[in-house]
């Protein structure tokens, strides 16, 4: 079944762009288009069955962030803007994607896809062990995911950060990047796999973990951010 889905722009070109770029996606359904976001608003409050809203940032009525604040149902968003500056914005209020104008329609068929991706019925998950093995110099060591901080590659070595200890091991990054539940760890550094759960608080680039901090690289800033599901 298809998506429905709304635009919210004031501006009737972009608009134009985006529902074309609907009308090419059978996995989508356009229920309205609306350059004023609070007729957009009381739509989408007496309509349910829209699932998702291609929204605009910069509006006279009401920005896109409002919309987002303001919006008292489960559709998820992707931001069309031309300004990129509120990106984390839009993140914060779990907006599932952040397009740029003029978009692509590469990028927008990526973002549709992570939306019916977020959409589709949840599969029966095998379990996973709660736990990981680590090979050190001298023995192979049974760690428990819940004491894990984060994974951090050295020169020659990987040392994991637990609540009590530093573990080195010669196995690389990539090898615990596989083997940590992605629902539990997300890599935020070239050199640094961290457990969502044990973020204390996050200052711009730096996580605070305890007496830690681990820093976070240009190009993870947005899963990053995504994975934190920051409320309002």
């Amino acid at each position: 079944m298809a998506i429905q889905c709304i635009v919210v722009d004031d501006e009737p070109l972009a608009i134009q762009v985006i529902t074309g770029f609907i009308r090419k996606m059978p996995e989508l359904e356009l229920a309205g288009s609306f350059t004023n976001p609070l007729e957009a608003l009381a739509f989408l409050a007496q309509s349910p069955q829209v699932k998702l809203v291609f929204l605009d940032i910069q509006m006279p009525e009401l920005t896109g962030v409002e919309f987002m604040q303001m919006r008292r149902t489960g559709a998820d968003v992707i931001v069309v803007s031309a300004y990129d500056e509120y990106a984390l914005d839009g993140f914060r209020y779990d907006a599932v994607d952040y397009l740029l104008k003029p978009v692509p329609f590469p990028m927008f068929v990526n973002a549709v896809h992570k939306v019916t991706q977020r959409q589709q019925p949840a599969a029966a998950i095998p379990s996973q062990p709660d736990f990981i093995f680590i090979r050190t110099d001298k023995r192979i060591i049974r760690v428990n995911l819940s004491d894990i901080l984060f994974v951090e590659a050295l020169r020659n070595y990987v040392a994991i950060q637990t609540s009590t200890q530093k573990i080195l091991t010669l196995q690389n990054l990539r090898s615990f990047e596989e083997a940590l539940p992605p629902q539990q760890f997300i890599r935020v550094h070239k050199s640094f796999i961290i457990a969502i759960s044990k973020v204390d608080s996050v200052e711009k680039q730096r996580i605070f973990m305890g007496p830690h901090l681990v820093p976070v690289g240009d190009t993870y800033v947005k899963q990053f951010y995504e994975s934190m599901k920051i409320g309002g």
